[in-house]
């Protein structure tokens, strides 16, 4: 009876774990890891290979989470991507309000992750050039996305959410 039990159990894990967490996304694009060493902090970083960087050597410190009103240098928010959030980086033309303020509502509606209890996701002007309106990072992983589409970015968020390389916090 138990070992049915248990069995039945593992099936249902299995099924969940399937079926909730998003595959590949349409677009999405995977790099090679450029390492996880953390420097400190002010000390000048490796050049990376990759420009958004997606991992490298960074700094040991995180950017809080949420919509920051300032860039958010790529030696900090790989922090955030190494201990399992995501980052938006985007990069307007001219100043976008209205942007930025579905940006904050989009964070606002996300979930909190249950073993965390936060929502793991850091929104970050870019001060270098970019390929899309806004760029989905997670570690080693890009979605480029030419306009917002918060399904999408939801869909980011539960692909990614806690599977950086280094334990989730």
């Amino acid at each position: 009876m138990l070992g049915t039990l248990g069995v039945f159990l593992l099936i249902v894990a299995w099924y969940v774990t399937v079926n909730l967490r998003p595959g590949a996304l349409a677009g999405e694009m995977v790099f090679a890891d450029e390492g996880q060493a953390h420097q400190t902090e002010g000390v000048a970083l490796p050049a990376f290979q990759h420009e958004p960087p997606v991992s490298g050597t960074h700094y040991a410190r995180a950017a809080e989470w949420g919509l920051s009103p300032t860039p958010v240098p790529a030696g900090i928010y790989l922090h955030n991507l190494g201990i399992g959030g995501v980052v938006f980086l985007y990069k307007c033309p001219t100043p976008c309000p209205d942007l930025e303020q579905k940006l904050q509502a989009f964070y606002q509606k996300a979930f909190t992750d249950s073993l965390t209890g936060q929502r793991k996701i850091l929104i970050t002007p870019y001060d270098k050039d970019l390929p899309a309106l806004i760029v989905a990072l997670a570690w080693d992983h890009q979605l480029n996305l030419a306009q917002f589409n918060e399904g999408q970015m939801l869909l980011w968020y539960k692909r990614f959410v806690n599977q950086g390389p280094e334990p989730a916090r």
